[in-house]
């Protein structure tokens, strides 16, 4: 294994790459509010436990969480207006940011204070359920607070059959399909926070949050931050919320099986270049198109099996001159 260096995807993203097309199916969302334009009146101040749901038609708080929605169309005085609050304490502003898209957007904790495992989590239904087998694009925006004290991992989107709730402002106990496994830092564009995948079940419901624990979540320093009262923990603008179905068909790829041999035995597969002193990179995707991991090496590498969960998966190999792709499976 010398001199091979194993990478694996720091966001849940679909790797469309080589042997997949993904193209969408009259981008149709399901999320009837994506951008939370829904309400029948803007709200000017600090929302309260039911604030965030009764403001909204088609978004609710499912815990005892307080997020927070945020407006441009509020008077300037607002603790909530945007980009710019003139409101003056004595809690601190969160930030400056236009919503991407229309006049508001939400505003949810994905940390707080150490060991307090606070978060704040937003849900929605979907417009119709998802079909088991269908592919689908999740995703949404997020973009730091500027003030606030850290940025975070572990932002994500949870669907579920029916929603799901506590009776807490603590971890909800679900894991998110979508979620990103880097510190979202930015605090000037947003970010999107995406993958593609097959449902599996009929969900119709999306929950937006961060699933992990305090022990579990990663946090950097904002050089942004103000220390000014309540900009503690790590707070994130949200927007542009979706669920879109997607195709998803195979393409013919370019081969190369003259420059490897694979070799597969109960411990895991061998790849070996037939080109002396020859570097390449191996990238592994299930079926589904998700990629699970990338290694690179010079002349040969070993994959084991305990790297992915599934019987069998793609293998694409590629060293800058010539590439293949293979299906390849465990022995039984």
């Amino acid at each position: 294994m010398s001199g091979q260096h194993f990478s694996f995807p720091s966001f849940s993203f679909l790797a469309v790459l080589v042997f997949f097309f993904v193209s969408q199916v009259q981008a149709q969302n399901l999320v009837v509010d994506g951008s939370f334009e829904s309400g029948d009146e803007v709200f000017c101040g600090i929302m309260g436990a039911y604030d965030f749901g009764n403001n909204l038609n088609d978004w609710t708080s499912p815990t005892q969480g307080t997020p927070q929605l945020f407006f441009t169309n509020v008077n300037s005085d607002c603790w909530n207006a945007q980009p710019t609050s003139t409101y003056p304490g004595p809690i601190g502003i969160k930030g400056s940011q236009m919503p991407l898209d229309g006049e508001s957007m939400a505003g949810i904790y994905a940390y707080t204070i150490p060991d307090f495992n606070q978060r704040h989590y937003i849900q929605s239904p979907l417009s119709s359920p998802l079909i088991p087998g269908q592919a689908y694009k999740i995703g949404f925006y997020a973009s730091l607070a500027d003030f606030i004290e850290f940025g975070s991992n572990g932002l994500g989107a949870h669907l579920s059959e029916g929603g799901i709730d506590a009776n807490s402002d603590g971890v909800l106990a679900a894991t998110p399909q979508v979620v990103s496994e880097e510190v979202l830092s930015d605090y000037i564009r947003w970010i999107l926070i995406s993958d593609t995948l097959i449902a599996d079940a009929a969900y119709d419901h999306i929950t937006i949050g961060n699933f992990q624990s305090d022990a579990e979540t990663v946090l950097e320093s904002n050089p942004a931050s103000t220390g000014a009262v309540s900009t503690y923990g790590a707070f994130y603008f949200i927007d542009g919320v979706f669920v879109e179905p997607v195709t998803i068909s195979s393409v013919e790829a370019p081969t190369a099986p003259h420059a490897w041999d694979l070799q597969t035995s109960t411990s895991g597969l061998t790849v070996v270049s037939k080109h002396a002193r020859n570097q390449f990179t191996a990238s592994v995707f299930g079926l589904d198109g998700k990629r699970i991991c990338e290694v690179k090496g010079m002349n040969q590498i070993d994959i084991p099996w305990s790297a992915w969960n599934g019987s069998c998966a793609i293998i694409t190999l590629n060293d800058g001159e010539q590439q293949m792709s293979q299906r390849i499976c465990r022995p039984r």
